[in-house]
């Protein structure tokens, strides 16, 4: 069976984060709230770059629409829904002494329902990184009783300032290459903004066959994300 969505097209559309600790603000050219600048060399936790709070919600321009991402955080297990037309993607994510993982996945279009299932769990981010910093996951979706074998490497790049609609950033640019046996191949470039999450993201996505008719039907072979709003959860939540 060939799952509607390609294995490498849900990986890489992850628009994910993680509980962050208090940091110290400073302000921002644009007059908002950041955080103070890691040093030069220093080892980055990635907790601050992905703020997975009960309740966040962040909201994207797209070249496909309008996308929402919401977050619901429990103990060690986040979930994370993105609706993003045609696709609506529910990831669910752990967090360990050793990183960010993403264990499963559920891809509603218009055609199908998919539910991935990651073995061993797949390393989204360590828990900190170096600028130059490289991570590999190699392991097996489970797509519908299928069995596909995947590799996503990822990399941290360095520092850029992005300006999006939401404001102007500066960000951890970071980027992520995934190769499946379902004939596909992602490439993802996410900018990521401390006490905010992603704020930008490009994604382009090669394939053959139906996989790649599929990919470029849905509209998924190129993929361009801004950030738009965050809505913070109230203190009661």
């Amino acid at each position: 069976m060939i799952s509607t969505i390609p294995t490498s097209v849900v990986i890489i559309l992850l628009i994910s984060s993680a509980v962050s600790p208090p940091v110290n603000p400073v302000m921002t050219a644009t007059g908002g709230m950041a955080v103070s600048p890691e040093k030069e060399g220093e080892r980055i936790s990635i907790l601050r770059y992905f703020p997975l709070r009960d309740g966040l919600i962040w909201k994207y321009s797209s070249n496909l629409g309008k996308v929402t991402s919401r977050v619901t955080a429990g103990g060690d297990q986040t979930t994370i829904i993105t609706k993003s037309p045609p696709v609506n993607i529910t990831q669910v994510l752990r967090l360990s002494p050793e990183g960010l993982y993403l264990t499963e996945a559920e891809s509603d279009t218009f055609l199908l329902t998919t539910r991935r299932a990651y073995y061993p769990p797949l390393l989204r981010f360590p828990l900190r990184v170096t600028v130059g910093e490289r991570w590999t996951w190699k392991g097996k979706e489970i797509v519908d009783g299928e069995i596909i074998n995947s590799r996503v490497e990822g990399t941290i790049v360095g520092w850029e300032r992005i300006m999006v609609p939401a404001g102007e950033f500066r960000c951890l640019k970071v980027t992520f290459t995934s190769i499946s046996d379902d004939d596909t191949t992602g490439f993802s470039t996410q900018w990521l903004a401390a006490g905010v999450g992603i704020v930008k993201a490009d994604i382009a996505v090669e394939a053959s066959g139906l996989s790649g008719f599929i990919i470029t039907l849905l509209g998924f072979d190129t993929y361009h994300l801004e950030l738009t709003e965050m809505i913070k959860p109230r203190k009661s939540q």
